[in-house]
């Protein structure tokens, strides 16, 4: 059997609803589908969120607009070195990211970060350059966000 979370149009619109309110009673939900033309019973849009919830894992962000801190994104190219790589993931892993992620393409790695101030963010930006198998960073700091989780998650 396939391991693909299979998400339909209700558990998309279930998910959409819950993203800008995720204290939102089940009756709730249920009384907002039917704008969608979606009839679902409070007891049948629960089964539907535990199972949502079972198969996923839960991933915070913050509203910039709402809060004090500064969320960045830092980009890392590493050194032709055999180890670079995972010498600087296992580096950032140890810093004050709460996401860094390894792939392929024309960055090496980047992670991302909520800090209290800018100051904070040149703090970590001059950790992350010193790292000896850093050649180059680049950083985004984030100002505002649109969500849309219908691109987010696959309708299969």
């Amino acid at each position: 059997e396939d391991d693909v979370l299979e998400i339909d149009e209700i558990d998309r619109r279930i998910l959409e609803i819950l993203a800008n309110d995720p204290r939102s009673p089940y009756a709730d939900i249920a009384d907002e589908l039917t704008d969608y033309d979606i009839d679902m019973s409070s007891e049948g849009v629960r089964r539907r969120v535990t199972s949502l919830l079972e198969n996923m894992t839960s991933f915070f962000l913050p509203r910039p607009e709402r809060n004090s801190w500064e969320i960045v994104l830092i980009t890392v190219e590493t050194t032709d070195k055999a180890s670079s790589k995972q010498e600087v993931f296992e580096a950032m892993a140890n810093m004050d990211f709460w996401f860094v992620a390894d792939g392929f393409g024309t960055i090496d790695l980047y992670g991302i970060a909520t800090l209290e101030s800018n100051t904070r963010i040149d703090d970590m930006l001059t950790q992350v350059r010193a790292l000896d198998s850093v050649a180059a960073i680049d950083y985004f700091i984030e100002t505002d966000r649109n969500v849309n989780i219908r691109n987010y998650l696959p309708v299969y």
